[in-house]
């Protein structure tokens, strides 16, 4: 039976391969990343990563199929567990592979109800009380009862404070962000009494 041929880094992209630095160069803007530049920067990615994360070997060996077959090793990988994509920062590869193995033993043996009890109380789901429920019928009826064109700016305003603040978060300013809302959020905006 043959050796198994040992893992090598610079086999996930083309031995010949060289970037096309006069293109980008020319119109870095519109560039268009090829497969190969991409599978490159993968591999070159996972060397760097395996070099400061420590793992385990059937880790590693997750974590470089998942390369190969065209994916970076920030990206994640789906997870049988929807919970566990509900984070921000977003997880990488290794952080769903171990939570997924996590959540595993922690599920074994369970019943279908007490799997779904674990996982609740284990991203803090609280069943709704009757006091919530209640407000939330009132919103619902509020809703109905809301012209349709106030609801589209309603809907407009969620969206833009949505991804303003995701874009906050990102730039790493969302304790600060909460700190200033917290500060002036009893204060009246210019203009307010106009609506």
């Amino acid at each position: 039976m043959a050796a198994k041929k040992a893992f090598n880094i610079h086999d996930l992209y083309p031995s010949n391969y060289c970037f096309d630095w006069a293109s980008f160069e020319a119109d870095p803007e519109h560039y268009q990343f090829t497969k190969e530049d991409i599978a490159y920067l993968n591999a070159m990615e996972l060397e760097k990563y395996e070099d400061n994360t420590p793992m385990t070997p059937y880790e590693r060996r997750a974590l470089r199929k998942w390369v190969a077959s065209g994916h970076s090793v920030m990206e994640a990988p789906p997870s049988k567990y929807a919970c566990v994509h509900c984070c921000y920062p977003p997880p990488t590869f290794l952080d769903v592979y171990r939570e997924d193995k996590q959540l595993d033993a922690a599920l074994k043996g369970m019943t279908q109800a007490e799997k779904a009890a674990y996982l609740k109380d284990y991203i803090g789901f609280e069943d709704e009380t009757e006091d919530e429920r209640l407000k939330r019928e009132e919103n619902e009826l509020l809703h109905e009862q809301t012209p349709q064109a106030a609801r589209e700016i309603i809907r407009t305003l969620q969206r833009k404070i949505f991804y303003l603040y995701m874009f906050m978060a990102e730039q790493g300013f969302s304790s600060e962000v909460d700190e200033y809302l917290e500060e002036h959020m009893d204060t009246p905006a210019p203009f307010e009494e106009e609506w």
